[in-house]
């Protein structure tokens, strides 16, 4: 076979762009040697935490991941399986933002000191996230056809999207349209805005990852880089002026989120649990998207069930497309019609119900529809309810 040869079909990939923001300030002010230094330190660190979200594949001949840092801009590329659920590119997705947060958090909290007082003294990124469609590439390696590379111009566009990640006000993690629809179910807050992609369009419409509670970061105690990040989480939560960028509060919460997940001991988790919820408490005025669904959480977990559904409001106003607020809102809603609901609480449950029913089936699993099902039975007028049809009596 020829050296490269495209392959016979497209397929889906997940296409990643980082890039160091403002490097040529950076390149500017330190020396080559120092500058030089830092570059490295970004690779390897990229790379490093890129294995551990996105591991080497085991079969190159149907399966093809990339993960690869040069100079100031890092990529992955994973190709997905043919078939795949609409729940595996979501979790492809949200693997992504994951990543890149804990990328972030390594660049800022993993103690490199390194640069004159003058210089920069921390690396920040910017990304781009897609999903689309590529033609994978063979190549051939110990006398076997594998696939090695993806071309197509929606690596193009995505390494777009990364460009236009200065315009972000917050995380300054982009997804595109075809990346953000999947994760539409995920405690993950998003904020879009359009403009110009150069060379693409004059008006595309992009999401910045706003704020999320990331559970399933890849933390490891024994990595030093790591603990560094988790001390300085717990600190934050004692130090919320401490602080510097919006997108920290995201990943303060997340990095305890995830220690109160595996966590064995269960005094543990209460600490641990209680540290978010103290930095959700902290200031009268926080209005962050994630802190106030913390301060729901907290609610309910009390038994609050008219607070916790006052703060998910408040969520919705901001960011009425939230759906996971949303989600948790019918939730509450339901458990206050059980009691002594007011009539507001059980319309606005009817309602949402019959909506996610009605047009957004498929975002819902079968618990969840079930659950729908019962609570408009409950709440509508004269609707027959469902009941199991009584067994004879035994002889």
């Amino acid at each position: 076979m020829p050296l490269r040869q495209a392959g016979d079909r497209t397929e889906e990939a997940l296409i990643v762009f980082a890039d160091i923001i403002d490097s040529s300030k950076y390149s500017a002010v330190l020396g080559y040697e120092q500058y030089a230094q830092r570059l490295l330190g970004f690779q390897q660190t990229f790379t490093d935490l890129g294995h551990r979200y996105f591991p080497r594949v085991e079969d190159k001949t149907v399966q093809f991941c990339r993960v690869d840092a040069r100079g100031d801009e890092g990529i992955i590329f994973l190709l997905c399986p043919q078939g795949a659920q609409q729940a595996q590119k979501a979790t492809h997705i949200l693997r992504a933002i994951e990543f890149l947060y804990h990328l972030k958090a390594r660049l800022r909290f993993g103690g490199d000191t390194s640069g004159s007082e003058t210089a920069p003294r921390r690396f920040d990124v910017g990304a781009g996230i897609h999903w689309g469609k590529v033609v994978f590439i063979l190549t051939e390696e110990d006398h076997h056809s594998v696939i090695g590379g993806i071309e197509g111009f929606d690596i193009n566009y995505a390494k777009r999207v990364e460009s236009c990640s200065r315009e972000g006000r917050h995380s300054r993690i982009l997804l595109s349209t075809e990346a953000a629809r999947y994760i539409e179910l995920e405690p993950i807050v998003l904020t879009s805005f359009r403009t110009a992609m150069k060379g693409i369009s004059d008006d595309v419409e992009l999401h910045e990852v706003q704020a999320g509670l990331l559970d399933h970061m890849e933390l490891r105690s024994e990595d030093e880089g790591d603990q560094l990040l988790i001390d300085q989480a717990e600190r934050l939560c004692s130090n919320p002026m401490g602080m510097e960028s919006s997108w920290e509060k995201a990943l303060v919460v997340s990095v305890l989120e995830r220690i109160c997940k595996s966590a064995p001991v269960p005094a543990d988790k209460a600490k641990r649990r209680r540290m978010q919820y103290d930095l959700a408490w902290h200031s009268v005025k926080e209005d962050d998207p994630i802190l106030l669904y913390l301060r729901s959480r907290d609610c309910r977990e009390s038994g609050q069930r008219t607070r916790e559904l006052r703060y998910l409001r408040s969520i919705l106003r901001a960011h009425p497309h939230f759906v996971h607020a949303r989600l948790l809102m019918v939730k509450a809603c339901w458990a206050l019609a059980q009691g002594k609901a007011e009539r507001e609480e059980k319309l606005f449950a009817r309602d949402t119900a019959k909506e996610f029913l009605d047009h957004h089936r498929s975002l819902l699993n079968d618990e969840q529809k079930a659950d729908f099902r019962r609570l408009l039975d409950s709440c509508t007028p004269g609707r027959k309810r469902t009941r199991r049809k009584p067994r004879p009596p035994k002889a």
